[in-house]
């Protein structure tokens, strides 16, 4: 399940938590952000053990100094709470599952 979080220190701390976490930095009004959520809630479903968040950059502007988040999307994969993958703009999703297929099967498996 792809759970919206609503402040910096929510974000933070599923990232200390959770081993893997794929995090979609996005804003409600971006269209490409809108159209890959239903995918990552499939992802979700697919890879159980790992931790999906996603949070509105517009809303929670310190996700920018934080995450260095400058355009939308930006995913990025956290592997025991370090960045191990980003995403920004133009991508593939086959890439991001081939990413966290990988890592999910590094951590868990």
């Amino acid at each position: 399940m792809l759970v919206n979080y609503h402040s910096n220190d929510a974000v933070k701390e599923e990232i200390r938590e959770n081993p893997l976490v794929i995090a979609l930095f996005s804003d409600l009004e971006c269209n490409v952000c809108l159209a890959i959520t239903p995918e990552l809630e499939v992802f979700s479903e697919k890879y159980k053990q790992a931790k999906f968040v996603t949070a509105d950059v517009e809303v929670i502007k310190s996700l920018v100094g934080e995450y260095m988040v400058f355009v939308y999307p930006t995913i990025i994969i956290f592997a025991e709470g370090k960045e191990t993958k980003r995403f920004e703009r133009v991508f593939s999703m086959d890439d991001i599952e081939a990413s966290i297929d990988r890592y999910h099967s590094l951590i868990f498996e």
